[in-house]
């Protein structure tokens, strides 16, 4: 499951980092009065900078389409990006810990099938502290992968 976790994370960071990036530029603002998101990029010919999204359709008041304008202006790319890269940043440790757990164990398997009993338990207290350090990252590597819940690959054994 572990490996799995990973590998979905991952496919979906990449993801995100790719939609991010193709429509990075100038960050995204949201101009008093106005009811949409601009790039911060405003010249004499367009005051407001050039238009992101134009919130002005959203079927309803002018409050729920500036909170609309200001949810979209939060969420711009640069954010994605950071985000994309603190996330990965978790999913890289968990990821770590769970090699150095698969190369220690071999180790061990080695090490008892050739009696070497006290590397056996050196490795064995090594491997209890890998145990420990998958065991805190497990439910934030998990959390990671709630706002993927829809997609298809998602598993509901990464909800616990």
């Amino acid at each position: 499951m572990s490996a799995d976790l990973v590998a979905f994370l991952r496919a979906r960071l990449d993801k995100d980092e790719r939609v991010a990036r193709a429509v990075l530029g100038a960050p995204w603002v949201r101009r008093k009065d106005v009811a949409g998101v601009h790039a911060d990029d405003a010249t004499d010919d367009r005051p407001d900078g050039t238009p992101v999204a134009d919130c002005r359709h959203v079927p309803a008041e002018y409050e729920h389409k500036v909170a609309v304008a200001e949810h979209i202006a939060r969420h711009q790319p640069a954010r994605v990006l950071a985000e994309v890269e603190a996330k990965r940043r978790i999913v890289d440790a968990y990821a770590v810990v769970l090699g150095e757990q698969g190369v220690l164990r071999e180790q061990m398997r080695i090490a008892l099938a050739e009696g070497r009993e006290e590397d056996f338990m050196r490795m064995h207290r090594q491997e209890s502290n890998l145990i420990e350090r998958a065991r805190h990252l497990a439910p934030a590597t998990q959390a990671l992968a709630l706002p993927y819940a829809e997609h298809p690959d998602y598993r509901e054994e990464w909800r616990q």
